[in-house]
């Protein structure tokens, strides 16, 4: 976690299982009120602290400062590599590249100002108000989430492509027209 903040990333406690952030109180996890407000402002010393004693602790990220774009395809290996490749066409070639439960995965991106988040499913462009897991065990998997290229302790915020809303919201337009009807958005 202290990786993470130094190099410009607002993260979380994240509950075991859930994918979601949570708190460590009285002896057991619970659900973290307000945990948004963490992605405009940056994280303590004194959060960290606390965070790396409570158990089996994951690390998320708040969205704002970054977005990220979460290709929720498991049906299709070679479609959810097609998106993840016209995505750094488009969007810029990222070094941050994660994957939970293979073939979904999740690239990363710095955000040129903190915009709203958009769901299309199967595709999500996660960003101000939205989190993702950055570190912790998969819940499906039972394994660590990978970061098969460098993961975000091993790179600074500012070495991520940029991207704005309009740029996010003009390549999920066209990365939709590459999923089939029988898995794209219903409305």
């Amino acid at each position: 976690g202290a990786r993470l903040v130094t190099n410009g990333y607002a993260i979380l406690p994240m509950a075991p299982g859930p994918k979601k952030p949570g708190k460590f109180t009285r002896a057991e996890w619970r659900d973290y009120p307000q945990w948004d407000r963490h992605a405009t402002r940056a994280t303590t010393e004194f959060e960290v602290a606390t965070w790396s004693t409570w158990p089996d602790c994951g690390v998320g990220i708040a969205g704002g400062a970054v977005a990220a774009l979460d290709i929720d395809i498991a049906e299709d290996a070679e479609l959810a590599l097609g998106i993840e490749q016209l995505a750094r066409e488009r969007l810029g070639d990222t070094p941050a590249l994660r994957i939970g439960r293979a073939p979904k995965r999740l690239l990363v991106y710095r955000a040129t100002e903190p915009f709203s988040g958009t769901r299309r499913a199967p595709l999500e462009m996660l960003c101000l108000g939205q989190q993702f897991v950055a570190y912790a065990e998969h819940p499906d998997t039972g394994k660590p989430y990978a970061w098969p290229d460098e993961g975000l302790a091993d790179l600074d915020i500012e070495s991520l492509p940029a991207i704005d809303a309009n740029t996010a919201a003009d390549f999920l337009e066209e990365a939709l027209t590459l999923i089939p009807a029988e898995m794209g958005p219903t409305c």
